[in-house]
């Protein structure tokens, strides 16, 4: 049995559409076949970034310009102008997993662009270390606490 590949554009796609009589209309033609199921994801007219592309977005930011510790988990779609995906920065380590939040990254919902600046970098490292601090205290006056001859 041979294998399809399929590139990314073949298996999503942002189309328009209007929603008449209980009924979704493309606005444009559709290269499916008869009957084919397809996930829906809808979204104001002015998205047109999925907030799995603004995820994606924020992990190759986060792991090329902050540290490859730290990845964006689901993004929040926020009203204003312009509309943004806000996604949560996450620190993880690889023994303990999620360890908790940094910071946030947000992406224009209709360009892409990711909105962020070197205060905010700054502002996200800082944070990460300041929860590193607080975690390397908290695991040391564990350990203290369980050894042999120490006080509480």
């Amino acid at each position: 049995m041979s294998e399809k590949l399929l590139s990314p554009g073949q298996f999503t796609k942002t189309i328009d559409a209007v929603f008449e009589d209980g009924v979704l209309r493309p606005l444009e033609r559709l290269d499916l076949d008869e009957k084919q199921a397809v996930s829906l994801h809808i979204l104001p007219p002015r998205v047109r970034i999925p907030a799995a592309v603004a995820r994606r977005k924020v992990n190759v930011f986060v792991c090329n310009e902050i540290s490859y510790l730290m990845g964006g988990r689901d993004p929040d779609l926020v009203a204003g102008n312009p509309v943004v995906w806000r996604v949560p920065v996450v620190l993880t380590f690889p023994d303990h997993g999620a360890v908790g939040i940094v910071g946030t990254v947000e992406v224009n919902a209709e360009t892409g662009e990711l909105l962020t600046s070197l205060t905010l970098i700054e502002e996200i490292r800082r944070n990460a270390q300041a929860l590193v601090g607080g975690q390397a205290a908290e695991e040391s006056a564990q350990f203290s606490n369980s050894r042999p001859g120490t006080r509480a």
